[in-house]
């Protein structure tokens, strides 16, 4: 029972860093000016359009797309996917609201910012992944969404984030250099980071038969919520 336990601090601990760690990325991403993720234009768009933060669409949007996934599926989501959805948002207002990252000037400057941003955001989903608590919420529908159509992975993500940054450009999101940093370094920098922080918290842990028994299933170096193509 006490490594059990152990296993379950350690688990939640590698969650709530891991929805931070994203959250300062995102910001950081944000304050460079240069370019955000394709979900995250989206979110920047409609916040322009609306009297809305964009902490607060990117609540609205991942209870509407767990909402779908979990029609589509006919199940309820996970609990690391219920909190996903309803406390990143409000994690990257607060530090938004609280001016903890300045804005800075300068290429050089700014190029900094995108660079840990894009880092942050891809270990954030290794801290967050490892403990298998749950999908996020667009990773839930891609995964969903390609089981559906047959499609692969890569091709129903790229479809979606197209789709997404379009809409989000067209309502005043910011594409720049950046959407491509996220389009193309996170995967690779997000595949090392779920598997670093799955074996370090098996090693912390030693988990072992004890999280075989909490998911059965392996989980995927492509499983990450919607912050890279």
């Amino acid at each position: 029972m006490h490594k059990r336990k152990r296993a379950w601090v350690w688990q939640w601990m590698f969650f709530f860093s891991g929805l931070w760690t994203i959250s300062f990325g995102t910001v950081f991403a944000i304050k460079s000016d240069l370019g955000v993720a394709p979900w995250d234009v989206l979110h920047i768009g409609l916040a322009r359009v609306s009297s809305l933060s964009i902490g607060t669409w990117v609540t609205v949007l991942g209870i509407v797309i767990v909402a779908v996934t979990c029609w589509l599926k006919r199940s309820y989501p996970q609990w690391g996917t219920f909190l996903n959805m309803l406390l990143l948002g409000p994690f990257i207002d607060l530090i938004m609201f609280l001016n903890l990252i300045p804005a800075v000037s300068g290429w050089v400057l700014r190029l900094v910012y995108l660079t840990v941003g894009v880092a942050l955001v891809a270990f954030g989903v290794g801290l967050y992944i490892a403990p298998r608590t749950g999908a996020g919420p667009r990773d839930g529908l891609t995964l969903e969404l390609a089981k559906r159509t047959g499609w692969s992975i890569r091709a129903v993500r790229t479809i979606m984030e197209v789709i997404v940054g379009g809409t989000g450009w067209l309502l005043g999101g910011p594409v720049h250099i950046g959407t491509l940093f996220f389009c193309f370094l996170t995967g690779p920098l997000m595949q090392w980071s779920i598997s670093y922080c799955e074996r370090l918290l098996e090693r912390i842990t030693k988990r072992g038969a004890i999280l075989e028994n909490l998911n059965q299933r392996k989980v995927r170096t492509y499983h990450h919520d919607g912050f890279g193509c």
